[in-house]
C-alpha cells in the first residue's frame, strides 16, 4: 500500500495544481458575479454602470489570448502560468486598495486578463503532460471550473456580513493565488505519461494519433471555436438573465437558486464526460441537442418548481459541451496546444461578450420568452457543427493511420 500513494502523487502532482488553477478561475468568476451588486453599492454605480464594470472583465478575457495566444508555446507553459498566477494575486491587491471605481476597473481588467491566460495554458499543459489520459482529464478540468463558480458565491454571501465586506473574497483570492504560484514554481512540468504514435484505438476509435511534426488541424479548430462561441454566449446569456426571467414571468424571487442549480448540475455531467470519454462522438452531439430542447422548454414555463427542475437538466447538458470540445482540441493541436486552446478561448470570450449583450436587446423586442427561444435556436447550430467535427475527425484519423502504416 505504501508504494501506491507515492506513485499516484508523483504522477498526478502536476495535474492537481492545474486543476486547482482552473478551480480558482471559476472561483473568481462566480465570486465576482455574486459581489457585483455590493461593488455597485460601494462605488455608487447604477445598473448600467455595473453592466459596464462586468464587461470590463469579459473584454479582458477576450483580448488576452488574442494578444498572447502563442506565448506559452514559445517561452514555456510553466513560466507563463507562474507569472500570470502572480499577476492574478496582484490584480486582487489592486482591488483591495481601490477607493474608487476607476482603480477597481483597472484591477478587474488585470484579473480578467490573467485568468484568461491561466485558463488556456493550464488546459494546454494538461494535454501535454498527460498524452495518454488527457481525454479523461478534460471532464474534470471543466468540472473544477464549475465547482469554483458554485463555492465562491457562498463565500461572498458570508463575507458581506463581516466588517471587511465583499473585499474579503478578493483577499482569499490573493492568499490562494500566491500559494499556488509557489507550488507551480517548484513543480516539474515534464510529461507524466508517454504515448506511442501508433496508439491502440480500441478504447477510443476517434483518437487521432499525433505525428511528431504535425501542425494544427485548422478546419477542426475553427469548428470547435464556433461550438464554444455559441455555447458560452448562450450559457452567459441565460446565466445573467435567469433572475430577471423568473421574476418577470413567474413573479419568483428564486432566480439565484435557479442559477446555482444551473452551475451545480454541470459538475456531475463534466465528470461523467471524462469517465466516458470513449463515447465522446455521441456526447458531443447529445450535449447541445439536450441543451437546446431544455432551453426551449424552460423559455415557456410558468411554474417555479418545474423551472428549477428544467434548469438543472439544462445545466447538465450544457456542462457536457466544454469537456468534449477539449478532447477534440487535444487531437487537433499537433504540438501547438497552447495556441489552439488560446484560439478556442478567444472564441468563448467573443461569444460571452456578443451574445450576452444581445440578450438585453432581444428581451426588449421579444420579451424574455422570445429571447430565450431565440437563444435555443442559436444553440441548435452547435448540433450541426458537432456533426461536422465528428465527420472530419474520422477522416483525419484514417489519413493519419494510412500515413503511419506507409
Amino acid at each position: 500500500m505504501k508504494d501506491k500513494n507515492p506513485g499516484f502523487l508523483k504522477t498526478n502532482d502536476l495535474a492537481i495544481l492545474l486543476l486547482f488553477s482552473i478551480f480558482m478561475n471559476g472561483f473568481e468568476s462566480g465570486g465576482y458575479q455574486a459581489a457585483l451588486i455590493y461593488i455597485g453599492q460601494a462605488y455608487s454605480l447604477d445598473t448600467r454602470a455595473q453592466g459596464i464594470m462586468a464587461s470590463v472583465e469579459l473584454f479582458a478575457t477576450m483580448i488576452a489570448p488574442l494578444l498572447l495566444g502563442t506565448l506559452a508555446d514559445k517561452i514555456g507553459k510553466k513560466i507563463v502560468l507562474v507569472f500570470f498566477t502572480v499577476l492574478r494575486a496582484a490584480a486582487c491587491m489592486i482591488i483591495l486598495i481601490a477607493t474608487g471605481s476607476i482603480l477597481f476597473a483597472i484591477g478587474i481588467f488585470a484579473l480578467g486578463f490573467a485568468t484568461s491566460i491561466i485558463q488556456y495554458v493550464a488546459i494546454a499543459q494538461m494535454i501535454d503532460g498527460y498524452p495518454q489520459s488527457n481525454h479523461k482529464r478534460m471532464g474534470l478540468i471543466a468540472a473544477m471550473y464549475a465547482l469554483g463558480a458554485v463555492i465562491a458565491p457562498l463565500i461572498v454571501g458570508n463575507a458581506v456580513k463581516t466588517e471587511a465586506g465583499w473585499k474579503a473574497f478578493f483577499a482569499v483570492d490573493v492568499a490562494f493565488s500566491l500559494s499556488l504560484a509557489v507550488l507551480l514554481l517548484i513543480t516539474s512540468f515534464k510529461p507524466r505519461e508517454t504515448v506511442s504514435v501508433n496508439a491502440d484505438l480500441s478504447a477510443d476509435e476517434t483518437f487521432i494519433p499525433v505525428q511528431p511534426k504535425e501542425g494544427i488541424y485548422v478546419y477542426g479548430v475553427i469548428l470547435l471555436s464556433l461550438i464554444m462561441f455559441i455555447y458560452v454566449g448562450v450559457e452567459n446569456g441565460v446565466g445573467f438573465f435567469i433572475t430577471g426571467f423568473m421574476k418577470d414571468t413567474m413573479n419568483s424571487m428564486n432566480g439565484y437558486l435557479a442559477l446555482s442549480l444551473f452551475w451545480m448540475a454541470m459538475i456531475p455531467s463534466r465528470v461523467l464526460c471524462g469517465i466516458f470519454s470513449k463515447y465522446r462522438r455521441a456526447l458531443l452531439v447529445a450535449a447541445p441537442t439536450g441543451a437546446t430542447i431544455s432551453l426551449a422548454i424552460f423559455a415557456v414555463l410558468r411554474s417555479e418548481s418545474l423551472a428549477l427542475v428544467i434548469v438543472s437538466i439544462l445545466g447538465f447538458f450544457c456542462g457536457a459541451v466544454y469537456p468534449n470540445v477539449l478532447t477534440y482540441a487535444a487531437d487537433f493541436s499537433g504540438r501547438k496546444t497552447a495556441t489552439v486552446t488560446a484560439m478556442i478561448t478567444v472564441a468563448t470570450g467573443v461569444g460571452a461578450t456578443v451574445v450576452s449583450a444581445s440578450v438585453g436587446f432581444l428581451q426588449a423586442a421579444f420579451s424574455f420568452t422570445g429571447a430565450f427561444l431565440i437563444l435555443a435556436a442559436i444553440l441548435a447550430l452547435d448540433i450541426v457543427f458537432a456533426l461536422l467535427v465528428i465527420k472530419h475527425a474520422g477522416e483525419k484519423t484514417q489519413k493519419n493511420l494510412s500515413n503511419s502504416i506507409m
